[in-house]
C-alpha cells in the first residue's frame, strides 16, 4: 500500500536501538495547555524499561507559532519525545490515518491531543500486547468535563477482561460508542498500513476511523481491556456543531459506509442487530439494545436539529434491514415518512420566511410614499 505522507515543516526522530513495541502518536493543531497534560501524563511514565519499549511522537498539522513553540519545548524537556510537523494543514482526518505510517513500533496508539492517561496506564497496554499479541486492543475509560473539575464516570464498561477470536466479535460485543473515541483504540501497525486510506479521507462520516478498523481488523484477534487508565475530556471538540452533526452521521452517512465495508469483508449480514447499542456495557450477553436501533434514535435526534436523511441513505439503510429483525423495516418506513414530512414543513417555514422578508421590506418600501401628502 502506497505510504500516507505528506511535506513537513520540520521534526525531530528519536533514535531507538531496536523496534519499538508502541508507538504513541499524537495529533494535534492548535492546542497549547491541553497538549502540555496530554503529554506529560504519558511521557512521566516512560521509565523502569519503558523508554526503550515506547516511542512518544507529536504529529502536528501545521498549528500556529504557539503550539509549535510548545511542542519543541516539551521536545527540549523529555527526551524520549520527537515531532512531526505538517507543512500545511492536511485536515484532522489525514493526520489519523496517517499515524501509522509515522510510528516505528509494532503496534500504533493514536491519543487525542485533549485526553490523558493515568499512571500505569503505558505499562498495563505494553503488557497485554507482549502477552496477547492481538490485532486490535480497546481500552475501558474514565470521563471527565472539559477542564477536568468534575469526574462524570470512572469507568464507561462494567465487563472484565475478553479476548476475541476476530474483531468482528469485539465490533458486535461493543458497538459505537466504545469504538469512536479514538484515544482508547490501539493496533497493529502492519495492518494498519495496509489500508488504503483515500476512501476514508474523502468520505462524508465523522468517524471514518471506526470503519477502516473493520477493514483492517475484522478477521484477525482482537482484545478488550478493562483496565481505565484513559481519561476522556467530554465536550471539549473543535468541531462546529459536533452533537447534531453527531447524530446525523450516526443515523447516516456512518451507517451507510459501514454497510459497504461489511459486506466487502464478510461480516454477518444481521451484523447491525447483533452490535450492542449500549452506551454502556454491562453484560457479554445478546444486546436488548441494538446498533439498529442507534441508528433509529440518532435520526429522531438529527431531525430535531435540522438534518435529514436522503435517499440515498435509505438505500443503504434498508440494504442491511432486510436482514434484521423482522419488524425493523416497518419500523423504518415509519422514520422515513417522518423525515420527509419534516423535510417538507422545513421547507415550507424557509419558503414562509422568505415570503415574510419580502413583505416587511415591501413595507418598508412603501412607507416613504407617506413621508409626503398623499391629499388628492
Amino acid at each position: 500500500m502506497s505510504k500516507l505522507e505528506c511535506a513537513l515543516a520540520d521534526s525531530l526522530v528519536r533514535p531507538f536501538a531496536q523496534t519499538p513495541v508502541l508507538s504513541i502518536v499524537i495529533p494535534t493543531y492548535n492546542r497549547t495547555s491541553e497538549l502540555q497534560l496530554t503529554v506529560q501524563s504519558i511521557a512521566d511514565q516512560l521509565k523502569d524499561g519503558l523508554e526503550d519499549k515506547v516511542e512518544l511522537l507529536i504529529s502536528d498539522n501545521a498549528s500556529e507559532a504557539e503550539t509549535v513553540e510548545v511542542i519543541k519545548a516539551l521536545a527540549q524537556h523529555y527526551p524520549r519525545l520527537g515531532y512531526m510537523l505538517n507543512a500545511r494543514d492536511e485536515g484532522g482526518f489525514f493526520n489519523l490515518f496517517a499515524a501509522p505510517w509515522r510510528a516505528r513500533g509494532r503496534y500504533t496508539w493514536t491519543f487525542g491531543s485533549d485526553d490523558m492517561l493515568l499512571e500505569g496506564g503505558v505499562a498495563s497496554v505494553v503488557s497485554i500486547l507482549e502477552r496477547e499479541a492481538p490485532s486490535f486492543l480497546t481500552l475501558n475509560k474514565h470521563a471527565a468535563n472539559a477542564d477536568l473539575t468534575d469526574v462524570i464516570y470512572t469507568a464507561l464498561n462494567t465487563v472484565p477482561d475478553k479476548r476475541f477470536d476476530t474483531f468482528i466479535d469485539l465490533f458486535s460485543a461493543f458497538g459505537l460508542n466504545q469504538l469512536a473515541f479514538i484515544s482508547a483504540q490501539i493496533e497493529s501497525t502492519e495492518a494498519a498500513r495496509a489500508l488504503d486510506a483515500e476512501p476514508y479521507l474523502r468520505s462524508d462520516t465523522r468517524h471514518p476511523h471506526v470503519v477502516a478498523f473493520l477493514e483492517k481488523h475484522a478477521h484477525a484477534p482482537a482484545y478488550y481491556s478493562a483496565a481505565n487508565h484513559v481519561i476522556h475530556r467530554v465536550d471539549n471538540s473543535q468541531t462546529l456543531d459536533y452533537n447534531a452533526g453527531n447524530f446525523f452521521d450516526y443515523a447516516g452517512n456512518l451507517p451507510r459506509m459501514l454497510i459497504e465495508v461489511a459486506a466487502r469483508v464478510g461480516a454477518p449480514a444481521d451484523l447491525f442487530e447483533r452490535t450492542n447499542g449500549h452506551k454502556r456495557v454491562e453484560s457479554y450477553g445478546k444486546p436488548a439494545i441494538t446498533l439498529v436501533d442507534t441508528v433509529f434514535e440518532n435520526l429522531l435526534r438529527s431531525l430535531s436539529a435540522g438534518y435529514h436523511l436522503t435517499l440515498g441513505h435509505r438505500r443503504a439503510l434498508e440494504s442491511t434491514l432486510v436482514h434484521c429483525r423482522s419488524d425493523r423495516l416497518a419500523q423504518f418506513a415509519e422514520l422515513w415518512t417522518y423525515n420527509n414530512t419534516v423535510q417538507q414543513m422545513a421547507k415550507r417555514e424557509a419558503e414562509a420566511k422568505h415570503t415574510l422578508k419580502q413583505a416587511r421590506e415591501a413595507a418598508l418600501a412603501t412607507s416613504s410614499l407617506f413621508a409626503k401628502s398623499t391629499a388628492p
